[in-house]
């Protein structure tokens, strides 16, 4: 499908992939992981917004995306094992690696949700000559 590209997630040394035409139901339950709000019922914001936050999307929302695309794509994990090992990662990296964790699985999550910007992130796939 133009625009979508297979999009392989590992988790515990396994690989998943979701195939490129079957991503369209992986990134709404992507989408209402990162913004639902049980709260108030509603979606507090769009998920670029929550996965562009200048202090990072919430990690418990970050767990809960991560795990519906690891689910979609056939794994068998929880959420709260997912954010245990984000914690635990975070707190046994050192200090200068510690937000790319994080940062890693931001980019995930936007290679499903919106491969453009995951390019313009990554700064792959771009091929147009840099200036300067």
């Amino acid at each position: 499908m133009q625009g979508f590209e297979p999009v392989t997630l590992t988790w515990a040394g396994a690989e998943y992939t979701v195939p490129a035409d079957k991503q369209m139901m992986l990134i709404a339950r992507i989408e209402d992981a990162l913004t639902y709000n049980p709260a108030t019922g509603e979606h507090d914001d769009q998920a670029l917004s929550v996965l562009f936050r200048k202090k990072g999307p919430p990690h418990s929302r970050l767990a809960a995306a991560l795990g519906a695309a690891l689910r979609y794509a056939g794994a068998k994990v929880e959420d709260a094992e997912i954010y245990l090992a984000i914690q635990n990662d975070l707190a046994n990296q050192s200090r200068d690696n510690r937000f790319m964790i994080i940062q890693s699985t931001i980019v995930a999550l936007l290679s499903i949700i919106s491969p453009p910007a995951a390019k313009a992130v990554t700064g792959k796939g771009d091929d147009t000559p840099k200036k300067g």
